[in-house]
């Protein structure tokens, strides 16, 4: 946006408002179905509680996804040590030489444990990465 651009889209315009728009760009939309008595709130404190809402839910999840990171944490670090390597590794060097049920069954646990730990990783990233909402 040009100089003599950005001198027409801010003419008229207060720096909340302009600030508010940029917010407005910066942001996603969700459809959301909610109880009547907050659809019937006025537009401004309907978005402002709906906001706050999702600021508190964002914390709590992302205090649920630290435990679980935790607990896979604990399992993959169990296996690592009964192995002597990462489960990268195993897969590669020992999963094809072992034939006994429990190696099996501990690859299985193993490989779930690795995959809750990611996604939980993932999710986690997400909710830092989110912007601040107001």
């Amino acid at each position: 946006m040009g100089a003599k651009d950005f001198s027409q889209y801010v003419e008229g315009k207060t720096f909340d408002e302009i600030l508010r728009e940029g917010r407005k760009e910066s942001m996603g939309h969700v459809d959301l179905q909610v109880p009547k008595s907050v659809e019937l709130l006025v537009g401004e404190e309907r978005d402002r509680l709906l906001r706050a809402a999702l600021r508190i839910a964002a914390k709590q999840r992302a205090r649920e996804l630290e435990k679980e990171q935790r607990e896979a944490l604990t399992h993959i670090r169990r296996y690592e040590r009964k192995y002597g390597m990462p489960l990268a590794k195993f897969e590669r060097v020992q999963l094809r030489k072992l034939d006994t049920v429990q190696a099996h069954e501990d690859y299985n646990d193993w490989f779930f444990w690795a995959n809750v730990l990611e996604r939980a990783e993932r999710a986690t990233s997400a909710l830092k990465n989110m912007e601040t909402i107001e």
